[in-house]
């Protein structure tokens, strides 16, 4: 083969060879372009710019329920084993001019709930994120019965953070037992020595409450974490009942039971009245008038 006739051949070779190279780069790049595509889907980012952002942390009862309501807030954390809770994802509205009121409230392991939500300070009208804490909650309290005689050993409950310092505050109605003083004309009640009880690696604390002699009593309770105080527990109330009075507690009570054992049965109770009634007016209706049963006549003495 000369040289005049393998030039057209290597041209024809090298078109061929430079066609399919374009042609592979052409298939190459949408599956490129549709691997990258696949790749930023994967990916999600999300950031806020300006908006408020409210992190709250503090300590409870272990394994506590806390909650966090305000106007258009709403959240739930779950304490842990050593009582702290946190939130970190609390978008506030904007203020208006200032934030609405954010409170919490707990419910311990035992369904005991707090006393009155625990409020946050007012916070600051800005934009970004606004930090809040410790919040110390206060504790929750129970008692085993609301009403019992003397002598008897009633419990009181509550659960607070673990291995700390409770107060127990206790008051009655003194008005029967100081008005024999001199110069005490009238007395409502009378606060007695707070006494201090320690929770237990879980966060519980009981203690017995007064029976010795009749009396309306108030008992709460407050906790202390690190050296501060918790807010106070709910004010809860108890009597010691005298003999007579747990009597008559339990007449009541029994006849509250039978009347509303009855109460889906009024109307045999009414049909069974008129039965009787007519009973008694037939009987007396039918009743046979006895006759007088006379003395018989004396003898008269012939007049002389």
């Amino acid at each position: 083969m000369t040289a005049k006739h393998s030039f057209p051949h290597k041209l024809s070779v090298f078109i061929c060879a430079l066609s399919v190279l374009i042609c592979a780069l052409c298939l190459s790049v949408p599956t490129f372009a549709q691997s990258q595509r696949s790749l930023l889907y994967e990916v999600e980012v999300s950031a806020t710019i300006g908006e408020p952002k409210l992190t709250v942390f503090g300590w409870t009862s272990p394994q506590a329920l806390v909650e966090l309501k305000g106007q258009r807030v709403s959240e739930l954390a779950v304490a842990d084993e050593t009582g702290y809770f946190y939130f970190d994802r609390v978008f506030l509205p904007p203020p208006k001019p200032n934030y609405p009121e954010i409170c919490l409230s707990v419910v311990d392991r035992a369904s005991r709930i707090s006393s009155f939500p625990t409020c946050l300070p007012p916070l600051p009208p800005k934009l970004g994120e606004i930090r809040v804490g410790p919040v110390l909650l206060p504790p929750t309290l129970s008692l085993e019965k609301g009403e019992f005689l003397p002598g008897q050993q009633v419990k009181a409950t509550g659960a607070t953070f673990p291995k700390s310092k409770v107060k127990i505050f206790l008051a009655n109605s003194a008005s029967n037992l100081v008005s024999h003083l001199p110069g005490v004309k009238e007395a409502y009640a009378l606060f007695l020595p707070q006494y201090e009880i320690q929770s237990d690696q879980q966060g519980n604390f009981e203690f017995n409450l007064p029976a010795s002699y009749p009396q309306k009593w108030k008992v709460y309770a407050t906790a202390e974490f690190q050296g501060s105080p918790s807010p106070k527990s709910v004010s809860l109330s108890f009597r010691v009942l005298g003999w007579w009075a747990w009597f008559w507690k339990r007449v009541k009570e029994f006849l509250l039971a039978a009347l509303a054992l009855l109460k889906p049965h009024w109307w045999w109770l009414v049909i069974a009245g008129e039965i009787l009634l007519i009973l008694i007016l037939w009987r007396k209706k039918t009743a046979k008038p006895t006759a007088l049963a006379l003395p018989p006549p004396r003898k008269l003495l012939p007049i002389k």
